[in-house]
């Protein structure tokens, strides 16, 4: 008798960035278009909203619907809620917002593996939550340091698991990912405080600018083990400004594009893989 080895899986590691996440839904369109499968994924914040979202719904032309409809009004229900010692924003109506659009799923009855990616703001360790509540599980893993509460979860306080994993590869093949397909939005160009690239940076951009050096760097290592990285054009998109939410058509494209673009290698290493594509 003969025996057949079990099939290849191929992993998402969407990576964190705020609104920049919008492009990680041109990314999944572009990839079931030309029949890339997607057996497994692992979301850093926004990631783990998009991942989280598409896998809820079960269509990802569902959640481009609702990223292109944003008003400044669901901008308001989502996050205008303040009053929090850790955050500017409670993240209370933004855990409605999302509860209203997904319902109570649980991670363990999506249709493949899911994990959502948070940082344990006590050790600042990775925290992968793989079961329970999907909205709460978003939530954890969006809290943006100082603009999102920390969400308390389990016996310790979560935030943005950007903060210590921004693109996830380890999780998706802890998940089981024989090939991961990485995402990264942490794309670098400095632009100071006025707009304008190339002037003399003032204090506040000198520490911008810190801060998105060691996060660029910590993004780019991760990916050195993915087989395959996306790296989406999106460094003129704010990653903390909420309202670029609006613009979502554009951040898709981008993601589209992109990964229009890797197809070639994607297809090249699928194949020496020996993996048949849907």
């Amino acid at each position: 008798m003969k025996s057949h080895k079990p099939a290849k899986k191929i992993g998402l590691a969407l990576g964190s960035g705020g609104p920049r996440g919008l492009a990680h839904i041109g990314v999944i369109k572009a990839l079931l278009e030309h029949r890339i499968p997607i057996d497994i994924i692992a979301g850093a914040s926004a990631g783990s909203l998009i991942g989280g979202m598409f896998l809820a719904l079960g269509s990802i032309q569902k959640v481009e619907d609702i990223a292109k409809t944003l008003s400044y009004k669901d901008i308001i229900s989502a996050f205008a809620d303040f009053g929090s010692r850790s955050g500017i924003i409670k993240g209370v109506k933004m855990e409605q917002h999302l509860g209203r659009l997904l319902g109570r799923k649980k991670i363990e009855n999506l249709p493949i593996p899911y994990a959502a990616v948070a940082t344990d703001m006590t050790s600042g360790d990775t925290v992968t939550i793989t079961r329970g509540n999907l909205v709460k599980a978003i939530r954890a893993s969006s809290s943006i340091p100082a603009l999102v509460d920390a969400a308390y979860f389990g016996k310790t306080y979560l935030i943005d698991g950007g903060g210590s994993n921004p693109v996830p590869v380890s999780v998706a093949r802890d998940l089981g990912a024989d090939y991961v397909i990485a995402v990264n939005l942490d794309v670098y160009e400095f632009i100071n405080a006025n707009g304008f690239p190339g002037k003399k940076p003032n204090v506040t951009d000198m520490g911008l600018a810190a801060l998105h050096m060691l996060r660029y760097n910590l993004a780019k290592k991760l990916c050195e083990d993915a087989d395959v990285t996306i790296t989406p054009p999106v460094a003129s998109v704010s990653s903390i400004n909420l309202t670029e939410f609006l613009h979502g058509e554009s951040i898709i494209q981008k993601g589209y594009t992109a990964t229009i673009a890797a197809l070639p290698r994607i297809r090249q290493v699928l194949s020496v893989a020996g993996i048949r594509l849907i």
